[in-house]
């Protein structure tokens, strides 16, 4: 069993409304992650966008699922809020694509890196905080490290973002898609059961 009903009642109601936002944006990732590795050299011009269109989606689903959890989850503002800072930070990278100068580059990616650092810490202390309440809470713990070090690692390198960090950030989009697509499809199985 994936969630453990006895320690949060009416979980399974609100993660039916919630399991496809993970789904969709593992395969976003998976996508994005597949892309950074067979074309990093294209991808470093195509960077910007993606990550762009891939923060603004999560940002998406962050609003919704913290607003489908106002009243059942202490942490929803956390959630709206990191929602609402991806949100506009991926409609800047998006539309400044285009035209995107050395400042607005370096901008974007330690602004990319700071999301990354608190989405993998939330990740992670979510996962440890309900480890009672949902089983098997590695894969979760994972990807929050996973986010922390992509965070870290274009907070390191703003500038000197080359084709071998592409790739490696490519890497960790790819494993990090995958375990959200993992967890998603148990979690959707399980709530139709």
């Amino acid at each position: 069993m994936y969630i453990n009903e006895e320690m949060i009642p009416g979980v399974r109601g609100y993660m039916k409304n919630t399991a496809w936002s993970g789904f969709v944006y593992g395969i976003a990732t998976v996508i994005y992650g597949v892309f950074t590795i067979i074309a990093p050299i294209a991808t470093l011009s195509a960077f910007v966008i993606a990550i762009g269109f891939l923060v603004l989606l999560h940002g998406v689903m962050l609003i919704i699922t913290s607003l489908i959890g106002i009243k059942r989850d202490p942490l929803w503002l956390a959630g709206f809020a990191a929602g609402m800072l991806q949100l506009l930070l991926g409609g800047f990278i998006a539309s400044r694509a285009g035209n995107i100068s050395s400042m607005a580059l370096m901008v974007s990616t330690v602004g990319i890196g700071l999301i990354g650092i608190f989405s993998g810490a939330f990740s992670f202390i979510s996962a440890v905080r309900y480890h009672d309440a949902v089983k098997n809470v590695g894969q979760h713990v994972l990807r929050g490290v996973l986010l922390f070090i992509i965070g870290i690692s274009m907070l390191l390198a703003p500038f000197g973002f080359g084709t071998a960090m592409v790739r490696t950030v490519g890497i960790i989009a790819l494993v990090f898609g995958l375990l959200q697509l993992w967890s998603s499809v148990k979690l959707i199985k399980e709530l139709k059961a």
